[in-house]
C-alpha cells in the first residue's frame, strides 16, 4: 500500500501532527510492503492520486480558515479511504497517568466518529478486561433512575458535529428542537451542562435559556465535575459527546441521538425512550471502546505496531 499522511497545520499544531504522523508511519511500516510519505507542502498536492488512502490528524472543522477546508475537501473530493486519528474516548485513563490526552490515540475511517465498522477492532481479543486490570477501573452498576434529565452539550464547531454543521441547519437548531421533543416526552427539568472548554462564554446555553425562558423547566448546571451532575439524573442526553462514555461508566442511562457515536448499543438513539430506558447491556460497548484507545508507550513494541497495522489495514472501507 503507497499511504500518504498530510500535515495542513502551522505552528505549534504542526509539530504535534507532525510528531503524530511520524508514530503512525511506524505502525504501517511494520508491515513491509506498505510505504508511507508525509505531505506538508502545498506543492506536493498534485502527487495525491497517487496514494491508496490518506490519514490525517483531526478532520475538517467549520471554524478552519479557507485555506485548510479545502485542503480537507481536496482529499474527500478523492473518493479514497482517509483514516483520521483524534484522542481517546477513555478520558479517565490520561487523567489517571497524569498525560496530555493527545498520548492516547484513536483511529477511525472517513469519520471522526466511531460506526460499527470503521476502526480497528478484534472480536476475538478482550482488550477491554486488559485495560481494566491494568488501571483498576470500576463500571458501576445501573443507578436507581433520578428525576433530572441531563443534557450534555457540546463545542458547536467541534469536527463530531460535521454531520449538523456542514449537511444540516447547524448545532443551535438541533438543540432548539432536541428540547423541545424533549418536553413533548416528558415533565421532567432538563439541566444543560455547557462542554468543559466553552463553559465560560457559552452563547447556546444563554440562548437557550432566554428562548425557553417561559419554561421553568430548563435549568444550568453550575457543577464543575460531571460526577456532581450524574446524581439524582433519570438519563444523561446528547448528540454524540464523549462525556455519555463516562455516563454508562457510572451506571447512567444514554440516550444519543447522532447515528454515529461511542456508546454503540449500549445507548438509545430515541427519545422516546425517556420514561421508558431500559439497562442496555454494555459488554459490547466495553470491548468496542477499548479499541478506540491506544498508548504511546504500547505502540513502542514492535509487535503491537504489528497487530494495530493489521487491524487497520482489515478494516480499510
Amino acid at each position: 500500500m503507497n499511504i500518504c499522511g498530510l500535515n495542513f497545520f502551522t505552528g505549534l499544531k504542526h509539530n504535534r501532527v507532525q510528531k503524530q504522523l511520524f508514530q503512525i508511519k511506524d505502525i504501517f511500516e511494520s508491515n513491509r510492503e506498505n510505504k508511507f510519505s508525509i505531505i506538508e507542502n502545498q506543492e506536493k498536492y498534485d502527487k495525491l492520486k497517487l496514494f491508496d488512502f490518506f490519514i490525517t490528524c483531526g478532520d475538517i472543522k467549520v471554524t478552519f480558515n479557507k485555506y485548510l477546508i479545502q485542503n480537507y475537501l481536496k482529499i474527500k473530493d478523492l473518493k479514497k479511504p482517509q483514516l483520521i486519528r483524534d484522542v481517546t474516548y477513555l478520558r479517565v485513563i490520561p487523567k489517571i497517568k497524569k498525560m496530555d490526552v493527545n498520548f492516547f490515540p484513536r483511529f477511525t475511517w472517513n469519520s471522526i466518529l466511531p460506526g460499527e465498522k470503521n476502526f480497528p477492532y478484534d472480536p476475538h481479543y478482550n482488550r477491554w478486561e486488559d485495560i481494566k486490570r491494568k488501571y483498576n477501573l470500576h463500571v458501576r452498576d445501573y443507578q436507581k433512575q433520578g428525576d433530572k434529565v441531563l443534557f450534555l452539550l457540546q463545542i458547536p464547531t467541534d469536527a463530531s458535529l460535521n454531520e449538523l454543521n456542514f449537511n444540516g441547519k447547524g448545532y443551535l437548531d438541533f438543540m432548539l428542537k432536541t428540547i423541545q421533543n424533549i418536553f413533548e416526552h416528558t415533565d421532567r427539568e432538563i439541566v444543560l451542562r455547557g462542554h468543559p472548554l466553552n463553559r465560560e462564554n457559552d452563547i447556546v446555553v444563554k440562548f437557550l435559556i432566554n428562548y425557553f425562558s417561559k419554561n421553568k423547566k430548563l435549568s444550568v448546571s453550575k457543577n464543575d465535575n460531571l460526577e456532581d451532575d450524574l446524581k439524582n439524573i433519570k438519563c444523561v442526553i446528547s448528540y454524540n459527546s464523549s462525556a455519555t462514555v463516562e455516563a454508562l461508566f457510572s451506571g447512567i442511562s444514554v440516550i444519543n441521538l447522532s447515528k454515529m457515536h461511542p456508546c454503540f448499543s449500549a445507548a438509545s438513539n430515541n427519545l422516546s425512550d425517556i420514561e421508558n430506558l431500559k439497562e442496555l447491556d454494555r459488554g459490547d460497548f466495553l470491548n468496542r471502546i477499548s479499541f478506540l484507545h491506544w498508548e504511546s508507550d504500547e505502540l513502542d513494541s514492535k509487535v503491537n505496531r504489528k497487530y494495530l497495522c493489521d487491524l487497520l489495514m482489515k478494516s480499510i472501507p
